[in-house]
């Protein structure tokens, strides 16, 4: 039998609970394209437009990212399927407001309203590698890699400005931090302790918070600062 190739949607039913949409208000939803973010958290711009910011149509946002009046991280977006995630920031030049994509209860997608001019993007390092040359480029969490010195580790943090990383903010204890993902999400404090894993654990944290302390696993935290 003949391979169909890759569907355009996906089954709302079927979709990601990141993505936090009606599941029974239609019967697709866009498939965001891969290469940023993973499979499951992320969301296509089209459906962000669409069901999070405004009450808009299909036409109407192909309208927007056809004139280039929407920004993601700086740069025009003229594709629909466009992947978007934690981290990322959206710009709309109609009406000047920016927004941030945060997590929200479970770690699902959520925005709150940020500066443009203002806001400095951080990211997490979620991998390390040297390429061709012997340069250390360093993976984030949305997919993209930049050149770094050799100090920088994974689950590390960056600042990224317009030349690249601008700071490096180091993972350790009394460091303050932001969980992503997990019960805890959208939680923040500061660490108080990190605990190794093992072959048969994987590495965890306990965090002093606002309620009181709590401890989650380390890949659900991203360090943003002292």
């Amino acid at each position: 039998m003949a391979s169909k190739g890759n569907t355009r949607h996906i089954k709302r039913l079927a979709s990601s609970r990141y993505m936090k949409i009606g599941r029974k208000t239609a019967m697709y939803v866009a498939k965001p394209l891969a290469g940023r973010h993973s499979s499951r958290s992320n969301i296509a711009l089209t459906t962000v437009l669409k069901e999070k910011l405004m009450d808009a149509t299909s036409r109407d946002v192909r309208y927007l990212l056809n004139n280039r009046e929407v920004e993601v991280n700086g740069k025009a977006v003229k594709e629909e399927k466009y992947p978007v995630g934690f981290g990322d920031m959206i710009h709309l030049r109609p009406s000047g407001e920016s927004y941030k994509v945060v997590s929200g209860k479970g770690g699902s997608f959520a925005l709150e309203k940020a500066d443009h001019a203002k806001h400095k993007q951080t990211f997490k390092v979620i991998g390390k590698y040297v390429a061709k040359g012997g340069r250390i480029l360093v993976r984030l969490h949305d997919g993209r890699s930049f050149a770094a010195d050799n100090k920088v580790k994974v689950n590390d943090s960056v600042v990224i400005g317009k030349k690249g990383i601008e700071k490096v903010i180091p993972l350790g204890s009394g460091k303050a931090c932001y969980v992503i993902s997990g019960t805890h999400a959208s939680e923040s404090g500061k660490i108080k302790e990190i605990a190794k894993g093992s072959m048969m654990r994987d590495p965890t944290v306990r965090i002093e918070g606002s309620s009181g302390e709590f401890e989650t696993l380390l890949r659900n935290i991203m360090v943003t600062g002292e």
